[in-house]
């Protein structure tokens, strides 16, 4: 009873204001019959209606809901269908658009964020698109291959036929790469123009490899912190900005301090002077057991010439965790707090899967993040010139 008072009230206001005309989010939505409306805060990543009303027999709708802070706002009609605005307290906006398809359609006047995050989304939907198409042609090519081999189980076929498909899977994998490059100079391009503006947000999210243009990350959240140094909603961007700056190449790789199987306390910092893999695995983790040989191997070529492995294990069983070390021939340094998941180092080195792999230089900075296997050899090679 309490959210159907609620609704009611909020659709009485949302007429009054309707019919004064001061509200300060307005707007007309052509081909409408009558639906709701609802104003939602999504600066949590949660939908919180703060405002709704019905739609009039012109499309007209207005809110006059005072916005709490600058930031993102949806304008919902129902599942997937809503208009991401930018919003602030001392601007005044009226939007337009189809009632029946509003996020591809909508306009909006007295908002420069909202403009330029339009402008922004359609080219981030344009490029979408065309990367769906070409995944779901890889995806033909790679089921074609599955079921022949299904059907044929002569290995010599199926090379093959690998061999037929392989040149159209790699060009459209080319254009790929392609589209995630564009879109990347498209995104850089757009934050250097708009530099406060918060439409960025959206920008660093179409970037394809977050660590590579961790510098414009960098820059917006340096000018947004000048601008809006005390803006609540967006404390998790500077955080976010701070863990990435704290674990970015180039930067000191965070102090470890840790125990060995016996006991003894070692500190990352105590291998500076040689490169460093600094490897986080665990006993119970397969693909962490699967890549040790590779990991042994270039230990085993390595390691006269400067080269060190710092392990650290994310187990909870002490004794299994001696025992991976003893059965996989692990010989270099070894620690773990044995806290598993609630590891010192999980938050330390925002650790989300592993294994999980930082190189660092003779400096302890570091260098590349998960590279495996011959990338790997390559990479200490070369550090070791």
């Amino acid at each position: 009873m309490l959210v159907f008072l609620t609704s009611v009230t909020m659709l009485f206001s949302c007429q009054e204001h309707t019919q004064h005309g001061h509200s300060p989010i307005s707007g007309q939505l052509s081909n409408s019959s009558g639906e709701m409306v609802f104003l939602q805060d999504v600066n949590s990543g949660k939908g919180i209606n703060l405002d709704s009303c019905k739609l009039n027999e012109k499309g007209e709708f207005s809110f006059q809901t005072k916005i709490p802070a600058k930031g993102f706002y949806n304008l919902t009609l129902g599942p997937g269908n809503f208009a991401t605005l930018i919003l602030d307290p001392s601007e005044k906006i009226s939007i337009t658009g189809d009632a029946k398809n509003l996020g591809y359609t909508y306009k909006a006047q007295g908002s420069e964020d909202t403009k330029l995050y339009i402008d922004f989304n359609a080219y981030a939907m344009e490029n979408r698109k065309k990367l769906n198409i070409i995944k779901q042609k890889q995806d033909s090519i790679q089921g074609v291959f599955q079921f022949y081999v299904n059907q044929n189980k002569d290995p010599r076929k199926a090379d093959s036929l690998s061999k037929i498909l392989e040149p159209g899977f790699n060009k459209l994998s080319a254009e790929t790469m392609v589209l995630l490059k564009d879109a990347d100079g498209y995104a850089a391009s757009f934050i250097d123009k708009n530099p406060t503006s918060f439409a960025n947000l959206a920008a660093l999210q179409l970037m394809s490899d977050k660590e590579a243009s961790f510098v414009y990350f960098e820059r917006v959240s340096d000018a947004m912190k000048k601008k809006f140094p005390d803006q609540k909603n967006l404390k998790a961007f500077y955080d976010y900005v701070d863990k990435m700056k704290r674990l970015s190449i180039g930067s000191l790789a965070p102090e470890i301090k840790l125990n060995s199987p016996e006991g003894k306390e070692i500190a990352l910092s105590s291998l500076r002077g040689k490169i460093v893999l600094v490897d986080f695995w665990a006993s119970w983790c397969g693909p962490c057991r699967k890549e040790n040989p590779n990991v042994k191997k270039i230990y085993a070529e390595f390691h006269s010439k400067g080269f060190e492995v710092f392990s650290v294990s994310l187990d909870k069983d002490k004794n299994a965790w001696v025992k991976a070390i003893a059965d996989d021939k692990l010989t270099w340094t070894h620690v773990s707090d044995l806290g598993y998941w609630q590891s010192s180092v999980v938050p330390l080195y925002d650790i989300k899967g592993i294994p999980m792999t930082v190189l660092l230089d003779k400096e302890g900075k570091i260098v590349a993040k998960n590279l495996r296997g011959e990338q790997l050899a390559a990479k200490v090679a070369e550090m070791l010139k």
